[in-house]
């Protein structure tokens, strides 16, 4: 091409990209949008077009769209390894190739099998117009993302040869550019791996190849539909798996024998020929580019199949390579023989030089290609030890990220602390009618085992998983969770998920691949755990799995969540079987009897249980008899008594010969008559002994007891020491202290320094029966001492820097913790002390003040930030965002003291506002977080140090805590609705991620986020009884969600286009959806039908609303009108026509008497509903302008990368700067400042002792200092 030629090429090409950009623009809700598939949008495809005569048949200007598909979209994916800068499409533009003069018989054969295999050619033509509208659009493309191929309109001229040609040309030479990229990629284990190009000769093939097109297209350039796609296969080659496919596939034969098959052409012109032959040898040689052709764009479409999101049409075809490959040999040795007998003189010498030639490029091909295989399995195998490292590393994070008890030491724990599994006293159930029918059933089943306390629940439990652990083995998978009430780690659903999930990962780790972000311990880990918990049950991989929970009666919260994913997950997989136990409870039987799939109920009774009782009986009496040394007749005399006694109840078996343990034997029979039957009995005589204690030890055993039955969870003696008010002489004596708690009876167990209940059932009779000598003046007061003395212990232990880290920029994920731990002493008063004081309160009347206030401010005054570091050390800070704002609320109705009021709500909003940088960095607490904050706040005020003192911010940091309470964070693109229940509580937000999230109202925690749309999630609403969620989307759709359970109930299908916007009628029957199809549906809200479709609008329909009194609906629409239907007929009663441009939004007044709208012509009409009149227009054309503080000068943009235009030299100067991640300000290279999350930097300007920062929120910081 020439360079005038080249200069129309590069006019054209502007003015292709201007004719896009105006389309772009032509509707401002598009304009600045995104099309959500991994790379940016591009309005229009931009076409490579050369000068053409005038007489030629126009072409189409694929920019300028027809009218019922100018407001779709064209996604653009990734096609191989593209080019995607301008510089490229420039280059492409420039290229200098031999013009043609005539045409060419290779676009003979091209126009004719687009007539003979017209889908197969526009596939084709398809997938090649990716490549300059890709170049045009000048944006990477994101790594692994996938094509679409449905989305992209065919570029390719059809009639005119020439102008086909030179596209071709151009997208040969991008492809080509692109084999200069020197990486090679494999991807192993769900990661891809680049592995540098540090063996020249591995490449050699793509460079071979690159010349030997480019030498093809310069010599002969009629073949550029065919080498079009050769050079975009020529990248991929790099990938071994790619290399043996070609050479498998035949790719590599045809692809060497190019320049055999071009160079053919010439040798039909008459100087070459024998008269008379040329017209049968030309149509011979039409008849072999055809089949080159459709073998090679056949061999294209089947390389990038497996890439794209839509599968080619014919590519299921493409699939008999060998015949194919055979065939077209067959035909090129025919051809070779004709013209062989009809060639003359120097052709004969040119037909013999170019097989030659092709016989010795297959050769040269197949060797490198294979010499690609055989360095790369080297290359690969390195790369799959390194993978295996990273990915045992990565999964490892993964599980800690759970934050899991281990159930499998559960286990081991109960078994050991009930004395051991005894195998009779269980393997009953083997034979039982009901558990047989639930172990051999096909379906998914769930199977209750219920019974009273100390029946033997847990352990049967156990000695089934025992039992099912022998058929599991490595075909299925065995999950088990213990609860305890009196334990918090182990007696909350949440805790239940986390054990769960984690066995099993453990049991079959690929499952680990649902679990993508850490888990925290705050108020959304329910909902994530409950979203990975389904996505595993979900899983096709899922082995037979048998799921077991016991003690459903001891998850003490959220028990109601437990029961509800039984109810809705026990049937939903034939894989899974599950048994749950627990106590006979009227509210866990109701729940359960909503499983809609068969159940089985195991009811322990004395009847059933007698037998397995009386083995225990035996076990147990023989141990005591070969410890004690009993006879024949006293071993006869003990058992006898324990089976008349029993009962039924193994834990009154175990209490009876724990007491017995350390008696004499000749003292055995008269013990025996002190042990009476029945549990709550023998809890009493052990409570009166406890009583005939002498004085002092009876008050603390008595204390103890009331500690351990108040307390949220199990004790440490270490904690505990804080509590009992032991004797001076004794007070630090922890030997003392587990001498007492032996002399608590048998009501608590002590195993590695854990001081435990032996049962929920001693619990429950101390509370029931004992409160009067355990709490002589109410729980109430022992939580209170309980809170006074967790005050005091923290007060007492904590300190800046705890744990002697000595840099303040260390992160939570650097800490080690010390041993021993200065915090152990202290975890529980850290976390339960405002709990127990609200329980102290609890009953109380409202007008009854504390005197204990002063412990609370002197808390908020001086301990807060050190109990701020032990929480973020202990990664709890959640737990000190909600233990402020539950204390705030109390006092609000226990004390007159306004300034405590405000600094307990300063606590809670320094709490949230930084809670992200002190849970990451525990020291920041001191100096970022005290620094970033209002300069009126009270935690600022009262903990400002000497340090920060001395450094001032200006023009950003304000006097008081602003409006925004918290910013949510947790979308990954743009949110395009919001909207709050009708009861406040809770928040639900849509967005262009393809989710919608719903949020705590009050504390703004994610409680869970509902998959499911396949495209941007355009509105949002919930129904008017707060228990239904809308969600309308770009992919036609609306769903139906359980705002409570997160549940997709229904989707809505219907519309044909983008669904803009949806909303409920007031009474919640029904829901009106508006779609850019131009029409406004009603639909069932309960059944989901689509009971009506509205049509009428001649543009996208974008807003849609009912009156309050339901009996009518507005829509707002593109075409500059609104329109009021009536809602039962769906009848249009009127148009209302007076903006001049697109209307937005509409929304009627209370009463339903008015109507509103707001439109694209900036103004908001106002309406009569009934009449349609228009009764104020409400102009305002003022623009907010935004003025920066006349301080602020000479900031300096930094577009695209945080420091791509800052001097590399500045990084290592004095003074202020800004770490490369942009998180930190550093002061001489030494981190200085942690950045709140919530602040990201667009701007910075430094100097050696002032640092401006301009943040993407408006706001700016100028910090100077004055001390260096």
């Amino acid at each position: 091409m020439g360079s005038k030629e080249g200069c129309s090429l590069k006019r054209v090409l502007k003015r292709t990209l201007g004719k896009a950009r105006k389309t772009e623009t032509d509707d401002p809700d598009r304009a600045d949008t995104r099309i959500s598939t991994g790379s940016p949008q591009v309005s229009a495809p931009a076409v490579l077009i050369t000068k053409r005569p005038t007489t030629d048949p126009p072409i189409r200007d694929p920019t300028v769209l027809s009218e019922e598909s100018k407001t779709e979209r064209n996604p653009i994916g990734t096609i191989g390894e593209e080019i995607t800068t301008s510089s490229d499409i420039e280059q492409a533009a420039n290229c200098s190739i031999t013009e043609p003069s005539t045409v060419s018989r290779w676009d003979q054969a091209y126009d004719q099998l687009k007539v003979d295999q017209p889908g197969l050619l526009l596939d084709y033509e398809t997938l090649l117009s990716r490549v300059p509208i890709k170049a045009q659009s000048n944006t990477p493309s994101a790594r692994g993302s996938v094509d679409n191929t449905g989305d992209i309109k065919n570029i390719i001229p059809a009639n005119d040869p020439a102008a086909r040609q030179e596209i071709m040309k151009s997208i040969i030479e991008l492809g080509l550019k692109h084999v200069e990229d020197r990486k090679f990629r494999v991807t192993l284990l769900g990661h891809e791996i680049s592995i540098q190009d540090e063996l020249d000769r591995v490449g050699g093939a793509v460079e071979w190849a690159q010349d030997y097109v480019k030498d093809a297209i310069k010599d002969v350039p009629y073949a550029p539909a065919v080498m079009a796609g050769i050079s975009l296969i020529l990248p991929l080659l790099r990938s071994p798996a790619n290399a043996e496919a070609a050479n498998r596939e035949g790719l590599t034969y045809v692809t060497s024998q190019m320049r055999y098959y071009v160079q053919m052409e010439p040798l039909l012109l008459p100087e070459y020929l024998k008269s008379g032959v040329n017209e049968d040898l030309s149509g011979r040689v039409i008849d072999l580019y055809k089949a080159v052709i459709t073998f090679q764009v056949q061999s294209v479409l089947r390389f990038y199949r497996s890439r794209t999101k839509n599968y080619f049409r014919d590519v299921s075809n493409y699939d008999n390579w060998k015949d194919q490959l055979d065939q077209l040999k067959q035909q090129e040795a025919e051809l070779d023989k004709q013209f062989k007998s009809a060639l003359v003189g120097t052709g004969v010498n040119q037909l013999v030089k170019l097989t030659a030639e092709a016989k010795e490029s297959r050769k040269t091909l197949s060797h490198i290609l294979l010499n690609i295989q055989k360095q790369m399995q080297e290359l690969v195998s390195i790369a799959q030890k390194n993978e295996k490292r990273l990915t045992d590393a990565e999964d490892r994070r993964r599980r800690e990220s759970l934050h899991a008890s281990d159930p499998e030491a559960d286990k081991k724990r109960i078994q050991d602390e009930k004395g051991g599994l005894f195998e009779d006293s269980y393997r009953w159930v083997l034979d039982n009618e009901e558990f047989k029918k639930w172990r051999h059933s096909n379906c998914s089943q769930l199977l209750w085992i219920k019974g009273d306390p100390g029946k033997g629940k847990t352990m049967l439990m156990c000695g089934i998983i025992d039992e099912l652990s022998e058929e599991v083995t490595d075909e299925g998978n065995l999950i088990y969770f213990f609860c305890q009430a009196n334990n918090t780690r182990i007696n909350n659903a949440t805790a239940v998920l986390r054990g769960l999930i984690y066995m099993l990962v453990k049991k079959q780790p690929s499952l680990i691949s649902h679990i993508h972000d850490s888990i925290s311990e705050d108020d959304n880990s329910w909902f994530k755990l409950q979203d990975i918990f389904f996505g595993m049950l979900g899983d096709s991989t899922l082995k037979k799995t048998y799921l077991l929970i016991d003690a459903l009666d001891e998850c003490t919260t959220d028990l109601k969540r437990l029961l509800g994913l039984l109810v809705n997950k026990s049937s939903a997989n034939s894989q899974i079987k599950w048994i749950v136990s627990s106590r006979d409870w009227q509210e866990i039987e109701k729940e359960l009897d909503k499983i809609t799939q068969t159940q089985y109920c195991l009811e322990l009774h004395e009847e059933i249980l007698s037998t397995a009782v009386e083995s225990y009986i035996r076990h147990k009496v023989n141990e005591l008899a070969r410890r004690n040394g009993y006879k024949p007749d006293l071993q006869d005399t003990v058992q006898d008594y324990l089976m008349l006694n029993a009962n039924g109840t193994f834990l009154w078996v175990a209490l009876v010969c724990r007491g017995l343990t350390d008696v004499d034997h000749w003292d055995v029979k008269d013990h025996l008559e002190e042990f009476p039957a029945g549990l709550d009995e023998l809890y009493m005589r052990m409570l009166s002994r406890v009583m005939a204690l002498r004085r002092n030890s009876a008050t603390i055993c008595t204390s103890i007891l009331g500690i351990t039955t108040t307390v949220y969870r199990p004790i440490t003696l270490s904690e505990l020491m804080a509590y009992v008010d032991l004797p001076q002489e004794i007070t630090d004596d922890m030997q003392s202290l587990k001498k007492l708690i032996g002399l608590c009876g048998s009501f608590l167990a002590l195993r590695e320094d854990t001081v435990t209940l032996i049962h929920q059932s001693a619990q429950d009779f101390l509370l029931k029966y004992a409160s009067q000598h355990i709490a002589p003046n109410g729980l109430q007061e022992i939580h209170y001492s309980i809170f006074s003395k967790s005050l005091e212990s923290v007060h007492a232990n904590l300190k800046r820097d705890i744990y002697n880290l000595r840099d303040d920029t260390l992160s939570i994920s650097e800490v080690k913790q010390p041993d021993p731990d200065p915090l152990a002493s202290t975890w529980y008063a850290c976390l339960f002390w405002v709990d127990h004081l609200i329980d102290y309160f609890r009953g109380k009347e409202t007008s009854q003040e504390l005197e204990g206030f002063p412990l609370i401010n002197t808390f908020l005054c001086q301990d807060l930030l050190h109990w701020l570091e032990a929480l973020s050390l202990s990664r709890r800070i959640a737990e000190g965002a909600r233990s402020m704002l539950r204390l705030e609320g109390l006092l609000k109705t226990r004390t007159k003291d306004l300034q405590l009021i405000d600094r307990a709500r300063d606590a809670y909003r320094f709490i949230l506002y930084h809670n992200i940088m002190i849970e990451n960095y525990p020291l920041q607490v001191y100096t970022s977080a005290i620094f970033f904050s209002p300069r009126n706040s009270t935690t600022r005020i009262q903990f400002e140090s000497e340090e920060l003192s001395s450094m001032n911010a200006k023009s950003m940091i304000g006097e008081s805590w602003s409006a925004c309470l918290q910013t949510l964070e947790g979308h990954s693109g743009s949110v395009f609705s919001v909207v709050f229940s009708h009861d406040s509580k809770l928040l639900a937000s849509a967005s262009e991620d393809q989710t919608v999230r719903l949020w705590d109202a009050a504390s703004g925690a994610c409680l869970q986020t509902l998959k499911g749309h396949s495209n941007w999630v355009k509105s949002v609403v919930f129904s008017h009884d707060s228990k239904l969620l809308a969600s309308a989307s770009d992919d036609e759709t609306v769903k139906l969600w359980d705002a409570a359970s997160g549940a997709c109930l229904q989707t809505l299908e219907g519309h044909s286009h983008w669904v803009n916007s949806v909303v409920f009628s007031h009474d919640s029957k029904l829901l009106a959806s508006a779609s850019g199809d131009q029409t406004v549906k009603l639909w069932d809200a309960a059944s989901g039908a689509c009971l009506q479709t509205l049509e009428g609008h001649e543009d996208t329909v974008r807003s849609v609303v009912f009156s309050h009194d339901s009996k009518l609906l507005a829509s707002a629409s593109g075409d500059q009108t609104v329109k009021l239907w009536d809602a039962a007929s769906g009848g249009c009663l009127q148009t209302l026509e007076s903006h001049s441009k697109w209307v937005r939004s509409v929304v009627f007044s209370h009463d339903s008497k008015l109507l509103a709208s707001a439109s694209a012509d900036q103004t908001v009409k106002l309406w009569d509903a009934t009449s349609g009149a228009c009764l104020r227009t409400l102009e305002d054309y003022s623009r907010l302008i935004t003025n920066h503080n006349p301080d602020v000068l000479n900031l300096t943009y930094l577009a695209n990368s945080l420091f791509s235009q800052v001097n590399p030299e500045l990084l290592e100067s004095q003074g202020f700067e800004i770490s490369p991640d942009g998180t930190w300000i550093t002061w001489n290279s030494v981190k200085l400042l942690k950045l709140p999350s919530i602040l990201k930097i667009s701007a910075a300007a430094v100097t050696f002792s002032t640092i401006c920062v301009g943040f993407g929120s408006g706001q700016v910081l100028i910090l100077t200092c004055d001390r260096y």
